[in-house]
């Protein structure tokens, strides 16, 4: 759960799937947000964990989605869709 950022060291990521912020809840809502220059993007989907796998499904357009996932061992998430690999690093809580 929390706040996902595509890391910005990560060279393709970017490439394939633009500018994410992924952020995941603990009641199975992730919002996806695409980072544009006229905007944000925002598709709000359901998830669900099977294994090493996530599985999205955006209840306006019903149809799942799985993405492969892991850890780096120093804690950045990866995510595998059709191939393609992107890895994020967790934004730090912010302090109030």
């Amino acid at each position: 759960m929390g706040i996902w950022d595509i890391d910005p060291s990560d060279k393709d990521g970017p490439k394939n799937f633009g500018q994410i912020t992924e952020e995941f809840t603990g009641d199975g809502t992730l919002r996806h947000t695409i980072h544009v220059k006229s905007g944000d993007q925002i598709m709000l989907l359901t998830y669900r964990i099977e294994g090493d796998y996530i599985i999205t499904d955006q209840p306006s357009h019903p149809r799942e989605e799985r993405s492969r996932f892991s850890f780096t061992s120093d804690g950045k998430l990866v995510l595998e869709l059709s191939g393609q690999r992107a890895r994020y690093v967790r934004r730090q809580a912010e302090k109030r």
